[in-house]
């Protein structure tokens, strides 16, 4: 009872308190009048145009200009604007040059007031009547051009351009020029739940495909291991398999694949094809075998090898590629996966990652590759890379584009992105400046010579590019290309959410793939086709 007394006496106190702060004799508010804004920006309708071109006038409004006219900085998406003119409720001023879509803002000092969103045109921009909108239901990871004008794509979506077909559009799709599904194609389950393609080849001599990725099934066939062959109208190239017990079993045409994930697949002249990536092991099932019980039993045949193999068309592996003869295995290799990798002309592979040795020798986490899978010590990069590279682009006069997290290359300053030559040394004409204030995932290269950069970055040497940014020939921002807005990133994107970049020169344009949603602020569902002039 004395404790109950005690609560009630401390409740009243605590009432009593709160009811003498909220009354003021003097009827003015205790906690003293709000602070307004010295400046105000108008949301709707705030500009006049609501778009434009660099160097068009464009009248901003809002409250308070005049009184800090000699501090005031107005920014389109983060560049400086020249004021032309200005009252307390307007300001005039000229789209600068590097300019981008993307909100308005007022700079006082050290405070920012942010405004409506402005569209700033230029010659290179997101195609709007491409269906981006619809896309993917996830993420895109590879595209092929195909000789009739239609494109392959592989990725871990299970629906695109609305279709909603009866068992998806799981992993493997054709879509037509204008980015719509190719509904001739056949679709279904494919590469079953939790599988993904991040490669893809045609094969023009029988008009087939050969995609690649991280799966263990393909349609109603198992035991597909991350490489399968697939017939021109979209089904699997498969084979009829005589068990033990006489009864059949569907599988694949390819003798056998790899466990584990396939990042790059390259099919040489000669019909074989090299894969690279993440895995450890050549896979190949043996259905010849029986269990204690006398029923029918699988099992896999495997082959250490590190990394990256090469396969005969029908999918037995070459072991005149990268193997111990002696041992029967893979030689060792790289020591850590292979994040990218380019056939050249010549025939050899030009691959890079996050590994440091290749078959026990130091290598600056790039190297390029003989014909028979030795080491090429002609491609000297010295210490390399500091950090890992995340893509690469072969010019063509041969000098290789780099990208990734590293800071220095061969002891040079290299701020994510560096130009070799084809020697592997590193190409002092090329200079980023300050690079972006966070990675680079993906490179690309435009008919002209000009570098595309996609990652996770905010700003590009000091200007404002939100992930993606297009460079000239020496690295230094291109001054009309980078007035879009950028990439928008989805929940489900990862590393830059860009995967490829393919272009098209015949029309001036660009598809850009990935796992990102928007691109200039508009929506675009891992797909978007870019314009240029």
């Amino acid at each position: 009872m004395k404790k109950m007394i005690y609560s009630s006496v401390l409740f009243a106190m605590l009432v009593a308190a709160c009811r003498k702060e909220s009354v003021n004799s003097n009827g003015k508010n205790p906690y003293g009048d709000p602070v307004l804004p010295s400046i105000t920006l108008k949301t709707e309708n705030g500009t006049s145009p609501d778009r434009g071109y660099v160097n068009d006038l464009i009248t901003i409004k809002g409250k308070g200009f005049l009184s800090h006219k000699d501090d005031l900085l107005l920014q389109f998406n983060g560049t400086a604007a020249t004021i032309v003119e200005l009252t307390d409720t307007t300001a005039k001023v000229r789209i600068p040059e590097l300019a981008s879509s993307g909100p308005i803002s007022v700079q006082v000092g050290q405070e920012y007031y942010f405004g409506p969103y402005f569209q700033v045109f230029g010659p290179l921009q997101m195609d709007t009547i491409y269906p981006s909108s619809r896309g993917a239901s996830s993420s895109i990871n590879t595209i092929t051009a195909l000789p009739d004008g239609k494109f392959l794509i592989g990725g871990s979506f299970n629906n695109y351009d609305n279709a909603n077909i009866a068992g998806g559009t799981n992993g493997v799709a054709r879509i037509n020029p204008d980015g719509t599904l190719d509904r001739t194609f056949t679709y279904g389950y494919q590469t079953g739940p939790g599988g993904t393609v991040s490669s893809s080849v045609f094969l023009p001599a029988d008009q087939k495909y050969l995609v690649a990725g991280n799966f263990t099934r393909y349609a109603t066939a198992k035991n597909v291991f991350s490489i399968a062959r697939v017939n021109f109208n979209g089904t699997l190239d498969s084979a009829l398999i005589e068990l033990p017990s006489q009864n059949l079993a569907i599988g694949s045409s390819l003798a056998g694949g790899v466990s584990g994930s396939v990042n790059g697949l390259h099919l040489q002249q000669d019909g074989k094809f090299i894969v690279t990536g993440s895995f450890r092991y050549y896979v190949k099932p043996n259905y010849k075998l029986v269990s204690v019980t006398g029923m029918d039993s699988l099992h896999l045949d495997s082959t250490l090898m590190n990394y990256i193999a090469r396969m005969y068309p029908d999918g037995t592996l070459d072991t005149s590629y990268n193997y111990d003869l002696v041992n029967h295995h893979g030689v060792e290799t790289v020591n850590a996966a292979i994040n990218a990798s380019t056939l050249l002309p010549d025939g050899k592979l030009l691959i890079a990652g996050n590994f440091t040795k290749f078959n026990g020798q130091s290598v600056g986490r790039i190297a390029r590759i003989n014909t028979d899978g030795t080491l090429d010590a002609t491609f000297n990069t010295g210490s390399g890379a500091d950090l890992s590279i995340q893509d690469i682009s072969v010019q063509p006069d041969g000098k290789i584009l780099v990208a990734g997290l590293f800071n220095r290359f061969n002891g040079a300053k290299a701020q994510r992105v560096a130009r070799l030559n084809a020697d592997g040394s590193l190409d002092a004409t090329f200079s980023v400046g300050n690079g972006p204030d966070g990675n680079a995932y993906k490179i690309g290269l435009m008919p002209g010579g000009q570098v595309i950069i996609t990652g996770s970055f905010r700003k590009f040497n000091d200007i404002v590019r939100n992930n993606f940014v297009v460079l000239n020939a020496d690295g230094s921002i291109h001054r009309t290309y980078n007035t879009n807005g950028g990439i928008t990133l989805g929940q489900d994107a990862s590393l830059g959410g860009v995967s490829r970049i393919l272009q098209q020169p015949a029309n001036k344009s660009m598809l850009i793939i990935g796992s990102f949603t928007k691109f200039d602020y508009r929506i675009a569902n891992r797909i978007v086709q870019l314009k240029y002039q």
